[in-house]
Protein backbone atom coordinates (compact mmCIF):
# COMPACT_ATOMS: atom_id res chain seq x y z
CA UNK A 1 0.00 0.00 0.00
CA UNK A 2 1.34 3.44 -0.91
CA UNK A 3 1.09 5.79 2.05
CA UNK A 4 0.76 8.78 -0.27
CA UNK A 5 -2.42 7.53 -1.91
CA UNK A 6 -5.73 8.74 -0.39
CA UNK A 7 -8.20 6.11 0.75
CA UNK A 8 -11.99 6.46 0.98
CA UNK A 9 -13.19 8.24 4.10
CA UNK A 10 -13.81 5.81 6.95
CA UNK A 11 -11.73 3.01 5.41
CA UNK A 12 -9.18 1.71 7.83
CA UNK A 13 -5.97 -0.15 6.91
CA UNK A 14 -5.63 -3.62 8.36
CA UNK A 15 -4.41 -3.60 11.94
CA UNK A 16 -4.94 0.14 12.51
CA UNK A 17 -7.78 1.48 14.65
CA UNK A 18 -9.58 4.65 13.64
CA UNK A 19 -11.03 6.19 10.54
CA UNK A 20 -9.54 8.21 7.73
CA UNK A 21 -10.77 11.75 7.18
CA UNK A 22 -12.11 12.58 3.69
CA UNK A 23 -9.19 12.64 1.25
CA UNK A 24 -6.65 11.80 3.98
CA UNK A 25 -3.64 9.73 2.93
CA UNK A 26 -2.49 6.76 4.97
CA UNK A 27 0.72 8.59 5.88
CA UNK A 28 -1.20 11.64 7.11
CA UNK A 29 -3.63 9.39 9.00
CA UNK A 30 -0.84 7.57 10.84
CA UNK A 31 0.91 10.83 11.76
CA UNK A 32 -2.40 12.30 12.98
CA UNK A 33 -3.42 9.41 15.23
CA UNK A 34 0.11 9.14 16.59
CA UNK A 35 0.02 12.81 17.52
CA UNK A 36 -3.41 12.36 19.10
CA UNK A 37 -1.97 9.66 21.39
CA UNK A 38 1.04 11.85 22.21
CA UNK A 39 -1.27 14.72 23.14
CA UNK A 40 -3.59 12.47 25.15
CA UNK A 41 -0.70 11.12 27.25
CA UNK A 42 1.27 14.35 27.59
CA UNK A 43 0.51 14.54 31.33
CA UNK A 44 1.11 10.85 32.02
CA UNK A 45 4.37 10.10 33.83
CA UNK A 46 7.12 8.07 32.10
CA UNK A 47 6.79 5.37 34.77
CA UNK A 48 3.08 5.01 34.08
CA UNK A 49 3.67 4.84 30.34
CA UNK A 50 6.24 2.08 30.82
CA UNK A 51 3.86 0.17 33.10
CA UNK A 52 1.06 0.54 30.53
CA UNK A 53 3.22 -0.84 27.75
CA UNK A 54 4.13 -3.77 29.98
CA UNK A 55 0.50 -4.55 30.74
CA UNK A 56 -0.50 -4.26 27.10
CA UNK A 57 2.38 -6.47 25.95
CA UNK A 58 1.36 -9.17 28.38
CA UNK A 59 -2.23 -9.07 27.19
CA UNK A 60 -1.15 -9.38 23.55
CA UNK A 61 1.16 -12.31 24.35
CA UNK A 62 -1.59 -14.16 26.23
CA UNK A 63 -4.02 -13.58 23.37
CA UNK A 64 -1.69 -15.18 20.83
CA UNK A 65 -0.87 -18.05 23.21
CA UNK A 66 -4.56 -18.99 23.24
CA UNK A 67 -5.13 -18.82 19.49
CA UNK A 68 -4.92 -21.43 16.75
CA UNK A 69 -1.88 -20.30 14.79
CA UNK A 70 -3.21 -21.93 11.62
CA UNK A 71 -6.59 -20.19 11.84
CA UNK A 72 -7.33 -17.36 9.37
CA UNK A 73 -6.65 -13.87 10.67
CA UNK A 74 -6.18 -10.34 9.41
CA UNK A 75 -4.44 -9.60 6.13
CA UNK A 76 -0.77 -8.66 5.89
CA UNK A 77 -0.73 -6.12 3.08
CA UNK A 78 3.03 -5.94 2.60
CA UNK A 79 3.13 -9.70 2.06
CA UNK A 80 0.25 -9.52 -0.41
CA UNK A 81 -1.92 -11.75 1.78
CA UNK A 82 -5.55 -10.61 2.08
CA UNK A 83 -6.34 -13.11 4.84
CA UNK A 84 -3.24 -14.36 6.58
CA UNK A 85 -2.86 -17.34 8.91
CA UNK A 86 -2.71 -16.31 12.54
CA UNK A 87 1.00 -17.18 12.76
CA UNK A 88 1.83 -14.59 10.10
CA UNK A 89 -0.45 -11.95 11.60
CA UNK A 90 1.06 -12.49 15.06
CA UNK A 91 4.58 -12.42 13.61
CA UNK A 92 3.73 -9.14 11.87
CA UNK A 93 2.54 -7.74 15.19
CA UNK A 94 5.78 -8.85 16.84
CA UNK A 95 7.89 -7.10 14.18
CA UNK A 96 6.02 -3.85 14.81
CA UNK A 97 6.71 -4.01 18.55
CA UNK A 98 10.34 -4.85 17.87
CA UNK A 99 10.85 -2.12 15.27
CA UNK A 100 9.29 0.61 17.39
CA UNK A 101 11.43 -0.51 20.31
CA UNK A 102 14.55 0.01 18.20
CA UNK A 103 13.36 3.47 17.22
CA UNK A 104 13.02 4.34 20.91
CA UNK A 105 16.45 2.88 21.67
CA UNK A 106 18.03 4.91 18.87
CA UNK A 107 16.26 8.08 20.01
CA UNK A 108 17.90 7.79 23.45
CA UNK A 109 21.33 6.99 22.04
CA UNK A 110 21.33 3.19 22.31
CA UNK A 111 22.23 0.73 19.57
CA UNK A 112 19.89 -1.83 18.06
CA UNK A 113 19.01 -4.68 20.44
CA UNK A 114 21.70 -7.30 19.70
CA UNK A 115 19.65 -10.33 20.85
CA UNK A 116 19.70 -12.63 17.79
CA UNK A 117 16.78 -14.72 19.10
CA UNK A 118 14.45 -11.78 18.50
CA UNK A 119 16.05 -10.35 15.38
CA UNK A 120 16.08 -13.75 13.67
CA UNK A 121 12.28 -13.95 14.02
CA UNK A 122 11.93 -10.38 12.77
CA UNK A 123 14.06 -11.00 9.69
CA UNK A 124 12.32 -14.27 8.85
CA UNK A 125 8.97 -12.48 9.03
CA UNK A 126 10.17 -9.51 6.99
CA UNK A 127 11.38 -11.79 4.20
CA UNK A 128 7.81 -13.03 3.72
CA UNK A 129 7.43 -9.82 1.71
CA UNK A 130 9.80 -10.97 -1.03
CA UNK A 131 7.23 -12.69 -3.32
CA UNK A 132 4.94 -9.65 -3.17
CA UNK A 133 7.91 -7.34 -3.74
CA UNK A 134 8.64 -9.15 -7.00
CA UNK A 135 5.05 -9.58 -8.22
CA UNK A 136 5.59 -7.26 -11.19
CA UNK A 137 9.03 -8.64 -12.07
CA UNK A 138 8.93 -10.97 -15.07
CA UNK A 139 11.43 -13.83 -15.25
CA UNK A 140 11.53 -17.34 -16.72
CA UNK A 141 9.84 -19.99 -14.61
CA UNK A 142 12.38 -21.43 -12.18
CA UNK A 143 14.44 -18.25 -11.88
CA UNK A 144 15.62 -17.89 -8.30
CA UNK A 145 16.77 -14.92 -6.24
CA UNK A 146 18.46 -15.42 -2.91
CA UNK A 147 18.63 -13.00 0.00
CA UNK A 148 21.28 -13.92 2.54
CA UNK A 149 21.73 -12.13 5.87
CA UNK A 150 25.02 -12.77 7.65
CA UNK A 151 25.49 -13.13 11.38
CA UNK A 152 23.82 -15.12 14.19
CA UNK A 153 20.38 -13.62 13.48
CA UNK A 154 20.66 -14.15 9.76
CA UNK A 155 19.62 -16.80 7.30
CA UNK A 156 18.97 -17.45 3.63
CA UNK A 157 15.70 -16.92 1.78
CA UNK A 158 15.07 -18.01 -1.80
CA UNK A 159 12.24 -16.83 -4.05
CA UNK A 160 11.37 -18.67 -7.23
CA UNK A 161 9.50 -17.45 -10.30
CA UNK A 162 6.56 -19.85 -10.76
CA UNK A 163 4.86 -18.16 -13.70
CA UNK A 164 2.48 -15.34 -12.79
CA UNK A 165 3.98 -14.94 -9.33
CA UNK A 166 6.98 -15.65 -7.12
CA UNK A 167 7.09 -17.93 -4.09
CA UNK A 168 9.48 -18.69 -1.26
CA UNK A 169 11.21 -21.94 -2.15
CA UNK A 170 12.94 -24.72 -0.27
CA UNK A 171 15.59 -25.97 -0.44
CA UNK A 172 17.85 -23.02 -1.13
CA UNK A 173 19.14 -22.64 -4.66
CA UNK A 174 22.69 -23.78 -5.32
CA UNK A 175 23.09 -21.32 -8.20
CA UNK A 176 20.53 -18.50 -7.99
CA UNK A 177 20.23 -15.97 -10.80
CA UNK A 178 20.96 -13.27 -8.21
CA UNK A 179 22.36 -13.35 -4.70
CA UNK A 180 22.15 -10.40 -2.31
CA UNK A 181 24.19 -10.60 0.90
CA UNK A 182 23.47 -8.12 3.68
CA UNK A 183 24.44 -7.65 7.29
CA UNK A 184 21.55 -7.87 9.76
CA UNK A 185 21.48 -4.16 10.59
CA UNK A 186 21.24 -3.20 6.93
CA UNK A 187 18.59 -5.87 6.28
CA UNK A 188 16.07 -4.83 8.93
CA UNK A 189 16.54 -1.14 8.24
CA UNK A 190 15.95 -1.79 4.53
CA UNK A 191 12.75 -3.74 5.22
CA UNK A 192 11.38 -0.92 7.39
CA UNK A 193 12.56 1.89 5.10
CA UNK A 194 15.06 3.09 7.66
CA UNK A 195 17.42 3.21 4.68
CA UNK A 196 16.73 3.40 0.96
CA UNK A 197 17.29 0.46 -1.43
CA UNK A 198 20.24 2.26 -3.04
CA UNK A 199 21.96 2.51 0.34
CA UNK A 200 21.41 -1.17 1.05
CA UNK A 201 22.74 -2.12 -2.38
CA UNK A 202 25.86 -0.02 -1.78
CA UNK A 203 26.51 -2.01 1.40
CA UNK A 204 25.57 -5.38 -0.09
CA UNK A 205 27.57 -8.01 -1.86
CA UNK A 206 25.70 -8.78 -5.08
CA UNK A 207 26.37 -11.74 -7.34
CA UNK A 208 24.53 -12.50 -10.56
CA UNK A 209 21.93 -10.40 -12.34
CA UNK A 210 22.01 -6.87 -10.99
CA UNK A 211 18.46 -5.98 -12.07
CA UNK A 212 17.01 -8.88 -10.08
CA UNK A 213 19.06 -7.92 -7.03
CA UNK A 214 17.81 -4.35 -7.30
CA UNK A 215 14.22 -5.60 -7.54
CA UNK A 216 14.62 -7.71 -4.40
CA UNK A 217 16.04 -4.72 -2.52
CA UNK A 218 12.80 -2.83 -3.07
CA UNK A 219 11.38 -5.00 -0.29
CA UNK A 220 9.11 -3.24 2.23
CA UNK A 221 7.86 -5.14 5.26
CA UNK A 222 5.72 -2.45 6.85
CA UNK A 223 2.58 -0.59 5.81
CA UNK A 224 4.04 1.97 3.45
Amino acid sequence: MNAAAPLPAGQCPTGILGALAPGETLEAFIHRINQEWVDAHARVSPATLVDTVGVMGGQVARFFERTDLDAPSLGVSWAGVDQAPMWLDSARDFTEFWTHRQQIRHAVGQDTDPDPRLLSVVLDTFMRALPHTLHEVEAPVGTQIQMRVDGPAGGTWTVTATGPRWSLAEPHAAHPAALVRLDAETAWRLCTRGIRPATALARARVDGERDLAEAACRIVSIVY
